[in-house]
């Protein structure tokens, strides 16, 4: 089996490891795997973030339930009971997924790049301490309409409960794009080519890590612009600018994080299989 391997060209760093052998020479990039427990969490992950991003705000807007210039991702979650519970079930679905996925990559950047050990650090602090919970904080608190700032005056906005959720909502929208950012650029530009140095990284992988943590480095300031004007604007083409904007964004969010680490996820599931489907279910014991 390991010649095979090793005739094929398929020499995982992790596969060999668990086998007692080495690489055969100098860094190799690992391209062997399975679809264990872990890539299919990965391969999970995107779709519920993905159908949200780009499939239910079409249906929402050809329904009529938003209307331009307020037709943000926000304005579909607020614009009914059954938007808002499909939002709160759907992105926390995602967030537990790449909770896991990115628990497992750290892992195993820690142990190869004990050098980059601060940036793992920075990067998981990220994730835990604002990515995760100001993603459960903008499905949370939801609001009638994007415009609350400009419906009352000031005294009477702090009184009203839907300005406040407005604020609530915006407040952890803006920290989790500009967390989302900063651990891409941990991600894309610190990590990412110290793995591609040591051979850690497969060619796909570092194909969709790399373009789309320059993506969303490059996505993120041209959003908060289109949204300063969207929001003191308002006209129709701000609004198509700014969906247009944050659709591509957070699409590049579930890119980089499922499909940035998917065959690191199927070279971990060989090396050290985490859950035996085969197991799940009663078995009828042998006489």
């Amino acid at each position: 089996a390991q010649v095979g391997l090793a005739q094929s060209g398929l020499c995982s760093f992790e596969v060999l490891q668990a086998m007692g052998e080495a690489c055969p020479s100098g860094p190799v990039p690992s391209v062997a795997g399975t679809v264990g427990f872990r890539a299919c969490v990965a391969a999970v992950g995107w779709i519920p973030a993905t159908l949200l991003n780009i499939v239910l705000p079409v249906i929402a807007l050809w329904r009529g339930d938003v209307a331009l210039p307020n037709v943000m991702l926000s304005d579909v979650m607020a614009s009914g009971p059954f938007y808002e519970a499909v939002y709160t079930w759907g992105f926390s679905i995602s967030m537990v997924c790449v909770c896991f996925v990115f628990r497992e990559a750290s892992t195993f950047w820690r142990q190869k790049l004990p050098s980059l050990t601060p940036d793992v650090d920075r990067f998981v602090f990220l994730l835990y301490a604002f990515c995760a919970p100001c993603l459960l904080g903008l499905v949370a608190f939801q609001y009638k309409h994007d415009m609350s700032l400009h419906s009352k005056d000031f005294w009477e906005l702090l009184l009203d409960y839907d300005f406040l959720f407005w604020a609530l909502h915006c407040f952890h929208t803006s920290v989790f794009f500009l967390t989302c950012c900063a651990m891409a650029y941990i991600y894309g530009l610190r990590l990412s080519p110290a793995l591609d140095a040591e051979g850690l990284t497969h060619p796909a992988d570092k194909f969709w890590r790399s373009s789309g943590s320059w993506c969303i480095l490059m996505l993120t300031p041209i959003g908060a612009v289109v949204r300063f004007f969207h929001l003191f604007v308002g006209t129709a083409l701000w609004g198509i600018l700014l969906v247009l904007v944050e659709v591509a964004l957070i699409q590049m969010f579930v890119v980089v994080t499922f499909l940035g680490v998917a065959r690191l996820m199927m070279e971990l599931d060989v090396a050290e299989p985490m859950l035996d489907m085969t197991h799940i279910g009663w078995k009828r014991k042998s006489a």
